[in-house]
């Protein structure tokens, strides 16, 4: 889910419905040249360096933490280990603590490129389903 979809969001959550988060990482392997890619941007970047973790880590524990499921592939065994642990964020007792702040869930949340990184719609032509923006 893109964070200006909170609207939809919201309209599932108040109804029970469980929202998963396809492609949480964008489509970089998928994307015109002159296309924005969601790894590399600034505000993102900066959030994960000040945490010293990776900005797909970032992406993936601002997904879980604000309720949904998320489907991330990978096909080195590094990244697949880098994305679980955006999930398994302990403590010293060993107790699950949020891998984000508020003011970063905040932060990332007010994000707004005005564009949406995967967008089924382009391929799905006359098929092509509505989302809420």
């Amino acid at each position: 889910m893109h964070p200006q979809q909170s609207k939809l969001l919201n309209y599932c959550h108040a109804r029970g419905i469980h929202v998963q988060a396809y492609s949480p990482l964008g489509t970089p392997g998928v994307k015109e040249s002159d296309e924005p890619v969601l790894l590399d941007d600034p505000l993102l970047t900066e959030l994960s360096t000040s945490k010293n973790i990776t900005v797909a880590q970032l992406c993936l524990a601002w997904a879980l933490q604000r309720g949904t499921s998320v489907v991330a592939k990978s096909a080195s065994p590094i990244r697949q280990a880098e994305n679980i642990q955006a999930a398994t964020y302990h403590n010293s007792d060993n107790n699950m603590i949020p891998f984000l702040t508020d003011d970063r869930m905040k932060r990332i949340s007010q994000w707004d490129r005005h564009y949406r990184f995967f967008r089924p719609e382009d391929w799905c032509g006359s098929m092509a389903y509505a989302v809420f923006d």
